[in-house]
């Protein structure tokens, strides 16, 4: 039989064991469940989840010279090429081609700041659309400060990295807060 100082001690760490695998708090919950699902899974780290949710865009691509822009032409495309594409928007923007999406490490994020309905006022255009949602991260690691998914239909369609001192929203771009932004 256990002392009572040692069933406690074996009490608390099952009790932490449970927590470091639980899902998204109810405070990371929008009540979607098609937001909740892309929270979790990016939450969780499931890499081959995420590959799944991401919806591509179709883009020509391109031939010209210098940052952003169109997807820039491989070899072997022709000008205006269509392409299946995953924007990125960081300090530049860029893009995940479809047959790379295999090697895509994913984001490395350790919590969520907040989930917002995008306004009208977003950046947009026709190679890096604006999801209707977006959900804002904390990374895990220091190489940027916020990354955010920008979510269509339960799908991911573009990723923006910010690169402030600490994670800014900012407010023209929020038509409604589904989580407030972590205090």
């Amino acid at each position: 039989m256990l002392n009572p100082n040692t069933r406690l001690i074996l009490i608390a760490i099952a009790i932490l064991l449970a927590a470091c695998g639980r899902p998204a708090q109810p405070a990371e919950r929008t009540g979607m469940p098609e937001i909740d699902h892309i929270i979790e899974t990016a939450l969780a780290g499931d890499v081959g989840e995420l590959r799944l949710l991401v919806h591509f865009t179709q883009a020509h691509c391109t031939n010209a010279e210098g940052l952003g822009g169109p997807p820039k032409c491989l070899p072997d495309e022709a000008e205006g090429t269509l392409v299946e594409v995953l924007p990125l928007l960081g300090a530049e923007g860029s893009f995940i081609r479809k047959a790379e999406l295999q090697h895509w490490e994913g984001v490395q994020v350790a919590s969520l700041y907040a989930v917002y309905e995008v306004s009208a006022a977003a950046y947009s255009d026709e190679n890096y659309p604006r999801g209707e949602y977006a959900l804002v991260f904390i990374p895990d690691n220091e190489q940027s400060y916020s990354i955010t998914l920008q979510v269509t239909q339960g799908r991911i369609v573009r990723i923006d990295y910010g690169y402030s001192d600490s994670p800014q929203i900012n407010e023209s771009l929020v038509a409604r807060y589904l989580v407030e932004p972590a205090k």
